[in-house]
């Protein structure tokens, strides 16, 4: 006679298994890459100054320089989709890059770097790419009259 015997163990011992998980809400939708509707106004200044100098900075630009300029110009772009989606940066580092568009606006590349170097040491989780793009700009800006 083949199968289970009879009087086997009790169905409770066997262990029993944890309820199942909530399922985690759907990741919140993306805006498309270079969209800049979303722009949190505490950033919107920011991004201007960014701007606004980088394409001064690539109107004058040796050719030779293209290939650098073209890079920053999208690493920017990178920060400033972050920004659109209100992730990765976070409040605190907004207000930083802030101080950091207005020291370049004011010509205090200086104090620009310093700022980029305390948010890059202190801040590493939210720095991507774009920072590279950041401290690229402070440099060009401060070498293109």
């Amino acid at each position: 006679m083949a199968g289970p015997p009879m009087g086997g163990p009790p169905p409770a011992a066997q262990p029993t298994p944890p309820p199942p998980r909530a399922a985690a809400p759907p990741p919140k939708p993306r805006h498309p890459a270079g969209d800049r509707s979303h722009i949190p106004a505490n950033a919107q200044r920011m991004v201007d100054v960014l701007s606004q100098d980088m394409q001064r900075v690539a109107s004058k630009a040796p050719q030779n320089f293209a290939p650098q300029v073209k890079d920053t110009q999208k690493r920017l772009n990178l920060l400033f989709d972050h920004l659109n989606n209100e992730e990765l940066v976070k409040p605190a580092t907004i207000d930083q890059l802030n101080q950091l568009a207005e020291a370049i606006a004011g010509k205090n590349y200086d104090l620009a770097q310093q700022i980029q170097v305390d948010v890059q040491k202190n801040k590493t989780e939210e720095c991507g790419n774009w920072m590279v793009g950041v401290k690229r700009l402070i440099s060009m800006s401060k070498a293109t009259p």
